[in-house]
């Protein structure tokens, strides 16, 4: 849970960072702005897919249970 969670800050942050470079935006507005939530956000998920694509991990529960046999 922590590493998603350092995982999903990190990629808020490319997400500013890559609207600032694409979009030539500035300056996000602000904290309660949707534009910088929207931003974040994407930033995000896509970073959190990228990693689970390479790492080849989905979450905890989506695993298939062994000796499935009672």
């Amino acid at each position: 849970m922590i590493a998603t969670t350092v995982i999903g800050i990190a990629g808020a942050l490319l997400g500013g960072w890559v609207a600032s470079k694409v979009f030539h935006v500035t300056n996000i507005q602000g904290f309660f702005n949707i534009s910088t939530w929207i931003t974040a956000i994407m930033g995000a998920v896509v970073l959190l897919g990228a990693v689970k694509l390479v790492t080849g991990r989905g979450s905890a529960g989506s695993s298939p249970r062994r000796n499935a046999r009672h």
